[in-house]
């Protein structure tokens, strides 16, 4: 008896563990925290569209996460997309914003256009300035940074209409010495980009916007110094941390985690994902979503960030915390997104 009991409890053992390795779960210790991801490129790919609600009923059906809705910033080839069939095809999962991605060259759309596109429903408006050599092979050439007075009617008209900056994009990463990213290696270059986007804050107090990828201000520990200064000093500016998880290994954790505790009220959740070449829903789709969940959720060495497979300090995020990052901030910012929240079935802040 004692044998066969034995063998019982032997089998048990090995079955969850397999299963746990078969599928590598996580389950969530907060399955009554909807999530929105404000910083995706779907555009018009109806793979993408069909596949992402299917992504989310299996992401609730192995871990419990409620990832109830995205934001569709379009890409470099459909700046504008079609916001109903964006809403037909993924049942009213997935909000528009429009995009402009040509501001090295002078922004595509009219300033006279924006309250037209916020009346008819779009969230709000991506603009992307990276560095200029992504998209001018001479800097003399257009416009390179964001503070050229070109600009300037179309952030004056933002401010007036309260049209929402939809994860503006400006600079790219640039890592400590002896650690530099490839995407910006060079601090002056770098610097000159974030002063001139602080040049556009200065001279719009009232603008509401969210800025990409932290504004990416998180590679560096006195980065996040500075972004810090940015809030304080800047009351309509917010956040998004797209793509920013795999850049936390540069920068203390403590730091991070007290940042973040900080200045929850002004953080958005993100990720950056675009579109879709599989067939069906993946478990490296799933997981890429799991791993940068249980980097805000648990204090756990993280195998991995949302792009790539470096390990990463989880820094264990308060619920209250948690909360307004997953969504209540998103909500407070986008006023689009709260109509299509509550279409869902969510009453407010709140899930039903």
């Amino acid at each position: 008896m004692p044998m066969i009991l034995f063998r019982v409890i032997y089998t048990s053992l090995f079955l969850l563990f397999f299963q746990s390795f078969l599928f590598g779960q996580y389950q969530t210790a907060y399955p009554d925290i909807p999530r929105i991801d404000v910083h995706t490129h779907m555009a018009e790919d109806s793979i993408a569209l069909s596949h992402y609600p299917d992504l989310r009923t299996q992401l609730e059906k192995e871990t419990g996460i409620d990832l109830a809705l995205w934001l569709n910033l379009g890409n470099g080839q459909t700046p504008i997309v079609n916001r109903e069939k964006v809403q037909r095809i993924s049942h009213g999962r997935i909000a528009s914003a429009i995009a402009d991605y040509s501001a090295h060259d002078g922004l595509d759309i009219a300033p006279t256009d924006l309250l037209a596109y916020k009346k008819q429903g779009y969230a709000g408006y991506k603009i992307w300035s990276g560095p200029w050599y992504r998209k001018l092979e001479k800097k003399e050439d257009g416009y390179p940074y964001i503070d050229h007075p070109i600009h300037e009617a179309t952030f004056a008209e933002m401010e007036k209409i309260g049209l929402t900056g939809a994860s503006v994009h400006i600079a790219d990463p640039n890592g400590p010495f002896g650690k530099r990213t490839p995407w910006l290696a060079d601090p002056i270059e770098y610097w000159k980009e974030i002063m001139a986007w602080v040049h556009v804050l200065d001279r719009h107090p009232d603008l509401k916007v969210v800025m990409a990828h932290g504004n990416w201000l998180m590679c560096q520990d006195a980065q996040i110094d500075f972004l810090r200064y940015l809030l304080a000093t800047y009351p309509g500016l917010h956040i998004d941390l797209a793509a920013t998880f795999q850049y936390y290994d540069l920068v203390n954790p403590d730091n991070l985690r007290a940042f973040m505790v900080e200045w929850a009220d002004r953080i958005l959740f993100a990720t950056d994902i675009g579109g879709w070449q599989e067939s069906h829903v993946t478990q490296e789709r799933i997981q890429q979503y799991i791993r940068a969940f249980q980097i805000l959720e648990t204090a756990e060495l993280v195998d991995g960030s949302f792009f790539n497979k470096k390990p990463i300090q989880g820094l264990g995020l308060p619920r209250e915390v948690l909360e307004k990052i997953y969504y209540k901030n998103a909500l407070k910012i986008y006023p689009e997104l709260t109509r299509q929240w509550k279409s869902l079935g969510y009453k407010s802040a709140n899930k039903d």
